[in-house]
C-alpha cells in the first residue's frame, strides 16, 4: 500500500452511487482513507459487504440526510484532503423546473459552504461531478457543431420553463449547478482547487449491486433490459454520447491529485455515440442464442461507435492528455464487461435462450 497515502482523508459524497463506488475503490486501492456520506447509514454495510469489502480499516461513514441544509455537511468535511462530490439527486418523476434545480444547485452550495468553514487548511481539492448535459446545446448550436469545455447548456432552461419535459430540466439543471459552483469560487477565491468532470451517458460493470436488475440506475438498466430479453428498445438517453464508468472515475482521481493542474478546470468526457440500437446489435453477435431486439439493426451510429458525420460531437482531448492515452476504452467493451459482470451477479437469471426445434 503507498504509504504516502495512508494519511489522507478523502470524502466522497453520494458514496452508494454507481460512479462513486468506482471512485471510491480505487482510491482504496490507492491507500487512501476513504469518508463516504450517504442519505442513510445502511449503505456503509452494504459497501463493506460488497464493493469495499477487505478495506474495512480504510472506510468510514457519515450520514447526510439532507444534502440542501445548511451546514449538512459540516461534520463530514472536517480533517478531509479532498472532496469529491458526486451526490446529486437524479429523480425523472419530477413534474417542476424548480423542483430540479432546488436540489441540484443546493447540494453544489451546501457543501462548499462546509468545506469553507469547516474542512481545514489540508484541503487541496474539491471535484464535483457534472455531465455533458451541462456543456451540450442543441438549440443554440449547429447540429453539427463539436462540443468542448468552453461550451455551456444556455437555452435548456428557458425551453423547459416553456415546455416542461424531464429530461431537458434535468440537463438544464446540470449547468445551472456547475455554474452555481463557478460563481461561487469566484466570489469566495478558496484555498483549494476546484474542477468539475462532465461525463456522457455512462456505462460499464458496476462494483456495488442492487438487489435485483430492475433496481439497476439509468443507463445501465437498459443494457440489462436489452440483454434479457426485453422486446421494447429502450429510448436513446440525450445525444447517446458514452464513456465508460472506470474512465470516469479515473479522471475523478486524476483531478483530485492534480490540483494544480486541474484548478478552474471543466474534464469533458465522451467516447463516441452508441444509442441502445448499437447495444442490441452488439449483443445479438455475441450472444446468438439468446432472443435479443432486433430494431433497426445499423441504425443511428458508426460501426467504430465514434461521432457519426454531420452530427454532434464531443471530444475529450482535455481529458485525453490529462490521463495519457488516446482513447478511452470503447462501446462494445464497455457492454461486454457489463453483461459479464450481470451473470457473474445474477448468474442464469436472464432466461431469454431461443427454443430449439
Amino acid at each position: 500500500m503507498p504509504s504516502d497515502n495512508a494519511d489522507k482523508v478523502v470524502l466522497i459524497t453520494g458514496i452508494n452511487g454507481y460512479i462513486a463506488t468506482h471512485i471510491g475503490l480505487q482510491l482504496l486501492q490507492k491507500g487512501y482513507k476513504v469518508r463516504g456520506t450517504s442519505r442513510s447509514t445502511s449503505a456503509k454495510g452494504h459497501l463493506l459487504a460488497g464493493a469495499f469489502k477487505g478495506y474495512e480499516s480504510q472506510y468510514e461513514h457519515v450520514e447526510v440526510e439532507d444534502i440542501v441544509a445548511s451546514g449538512a455537511f459540516d461534520e463530514a468535511v472536517k480533517g478531509v484532503h479532498a472532496i469529491l462530490h458526486t451526490a446529486s439527486p437524479v429523480d425523472f418523476t419530477l413534474k417542476t423546473v424548480d423542483a430540479f434545480f432546488g436540489p441540484a444547485i443546493g447540494g453544489n452550495l451546501s457543501i462548499l459552504e462546509s468545506a469553507k468553514a469547516t474542512a481545514g487548511p489540508q484541503l487541496r481539492a474539491f471535484v464535483v461531478t457534472s455531465s455533458i448535459a451541462a456543456i451540450m446545446d442543441r438549440w443554440r448550436q449547429a447540429p453539427d457543431h463539436a462540443y468542448s469545455e468552453a461550451d455551456w447548456n444556455e437555452m435548456g432552461e428557458s425551453v423547459a420553463r416553456r415546455e416542461f419535459t424531464a429530461p431537458v430540466a434535468y440537463g438544464a439543471s446540470k449547468a445551472a449547478a456547475e455554474r452555481a459552483v463557478w460563481k461561487w469560487v469566484e466570489a469566495n477565491q478558496p484555498f483549494f482547487a476546484v474542477a468539475a468532470v462532465n461525463p456522457a451517458v455512462v456505462t460499464g460493470p458496476p462494483v456495488s449491486w442492487p438487489t435485483t436488475p430492475d433496481k439497476l440506475n439509468t443507463t445501465l438498466l437498459p443494457i440489462w433490459n436489452i440483454y434479457s430479453g426485453n422486446n421494447v428498445m429502450p429510448p436513446q438517453i440525450g445525444s447517446a454520447g458514452y464513456i465508460d464508468v472506470r474512465d470516469v472515475a479515473r479522471m475523478h482521481v486524476w483531478a483530485m491529485e492534480h490540483p494544480d493542474q486541474s484548478n478552474g478546470e471543466r474534464y469533458l468526457m465522451s467516447n463516441g455515440k452508441a444509442p441502445p440500437q448499437a447495444a442490441a446489435d452488439l449483443l445479438r453477435e455475441q450472444f446468438p442464442e439468446r432472443d435479443i431486439i432486433v430494431g433497426e439493426p445499423g441504425q443511428g451510429y458508426t460501426k467504430d461507435y465514434w461521432f457519426p458525420q454531420g452530427e454532434a460531437s464531443s471530444v475529450s482531448t482535455k481529458a485525453y492528455k490529462a490521463l495519457g492515452v488516446p482513447k478511452f476504452i470503447t462501446y462494445d467493451r464497455s457492454v461486454l464487461d457489463t453483461v459479464e459482470a450481470f451473470e457473474k451477479q445474477w448468474p442464469g437469471l436472464a432466461q431469454n435462450f431461443k427454443h430449439k426445434n
